[in-house]
């Protein structure tokens, strides 16, 4: 079964899709069109440091990582660049979001766009890198992709993977192609346990072990390698700090309605919204104006009054803002998926999410783990939940140096799964 669908997705699916996005083509616009332009020319649309001879002959190791997951790669890449200096290191994406994040890894050598997976492109990507490893970070293992390279013994390896229980590739027909799929791969690096337990439905004869997620390691790595923030702008140790990290209008009424009710608690918040956009900004603004909230933007702010909610509107900085909070809420859980929570709770923030979380295994799993502060993760359904838990949260405001200790103590027992990624990838390259 796993073989006839596989044949149906090469042969058919795969085909059909890619001459619809064609002809589709000349009538879209934005990511989706800009994601189709990349594919068609993976092969010349690339960004390098090195010359093509020079790459193709050292034989590169191939990193894919679809947008986000790119991650999840950073520590990996930082970490093979460090052991195998003379290996260049190609990276490939999906998204066209992901150029902007692989422009700012230096480690990175030459990145391009994933080719389509169809056997031809994949072939021909293949030829003309020649690279002696292909590593996928999280998810995104293309079918086709994962066969030729097998046909081409390139040695593969998927690390940080995640199967949830209620995965739709471990569900319904997709079962059958995951199972094809991951069986061309020679390991596969699970978060935890659970995730191995999910994928014993699928009876892979593939090697699956646990390594934890190499994302603990970068977010880590970024707390001890902060960009500046404005100084003058520091709030000081006694004051008490709520930040709501990468939020979108639809958390944003309920943070509001819930801060205006709090006008009386001594409380100083941060809003840093997922999109800067004018329009978005101005529209913040104006929700804030009519709940009679003062707030400043971050941008133009010369001194931040307590009074005063802080806008962020400047991207990149949000890890480091989480250093001067004491408290947060993460965006995204009002209204479809929350973002991580990982750089929150490393920065030892207890943190609340919105109902829409379950997409995030480190907000399920932290709602079981219980500390000075209660729960590290705290579910939130309204503004009036909000509001008793930032009240409940300022009654702790003493222990607060204990409580953050804490939770960075337990956070930080996620640290160094990439030492163990790097373990198997070298025995590899050793064989």
């Amino acid at each position: 079964m796993s073989s006839f669908v596989f044949f149906i997705y090469k042969y058919i699916l795969a085909p059909i899709v890619y001459v619809l996005l064609q002809l589709l083509r000349p009538f879209l616009s934005g990511k989706l069109r800009e994601m189709i332009e990349d594919k068609n020319h993976s092969l010349t649309n690339i960004k390098s440091s090195l010359s093509e001879d020079q790459i193709r002959a050292s034989q590169p190791i191939w990193i894919h990582a679809a947008s986000g997951e790119i991650e999840y790669a950073r520590p990996v890449i930082r970490e093979l660049k460090k052991r195998f200096p003379e290996i260049p290191l190609l990276v490939t994406y999906t998204s066209p979001s992901a150029k902007k994040i692989l422009a700012q890894i230096p480690e990175v050598d030459v990145w391009a766009s994933l080719p389509w997976d169809l056997s031809s492109s994949v072939q021909h990507f293949i030829s003309r890198w020649n690279p002696r490893m292909l590593l996928f970070s999280r998810t995104d293992v293309w079918p086709v992709l994962a066969e030729v390279a097998h046909k081409n013994s390139v040695p593969m390896m998927l690390f940080s993977a995640t199967f949830a229980e209620n995965s739709s590739r471990l569900k319904g027909i997709s079962r059958f192609l995951t199972r094809h799929t991951l069986g061309f791969l020679d390991e596969v690096h699970c978060v935890s346990a659970e995730d191995i337990q999910n994928l014993d439905a699928l009876a892979l004869k593939t090697s699956v072990v646990v390594s934890g997620d190499t994302r603990f390691d970068q977010v880590f790595h970024r707390l001890e390698n902060p960009r500046a923030l404005k100084n003058e702008l520091m709030p000081s140790p006694e004051d008490f700090i709520f930040i709501a990290g990468s939020s979108w209008p639809e958390d944003e009424t309920v943070l509001v309605t819930a801060l205006a009710k709090l006008k009386g608690l001594y409380l100083r918040s941060i809003i840093a919204p997922h999109e800067t956009h004018e329009e978005h900004l101005t529209s913040l603004e104006a929700q804030l104006d009519s709940a009679g909230l003062k707030h400043v933007r971050y941008s133009k702010a010369l001194q931040w009054h307590g009074d005063e909610i802080l806008i962020i509107d400047q991207v990149g900085i949000l890890a480091e803002l989480y250093t001067w909070a004491d408290v947060a809420f993460i965006g995204g859980s009002f209204k479809k998926q929350v973002h991580s929570v990982m750089e929150a709770l490393a920065a030892g923030l207890p943190v609340m999410v919105g109902p829409h979380h379950q997409n995030n295994r480190e907000a399920l799993f932290y709602q079981k783990k219980s500390f000075s502060s209660g729960m590290i993760v705290q579910v939130v359904h309204s503004p009036e939940d909000v509001v008793v838990l930032l009240q409940r949260m300022k009654k702790l405001q003493q222990q607060w140096p204990h409580i953050k200790e804490e939770i960075r103590s337990e956070v930080g027992k996620n640290k160094k799964s990439t030492l163990r990624v790097m373990a198997s990838i070298e025995k590899i390259l050793e064989s």
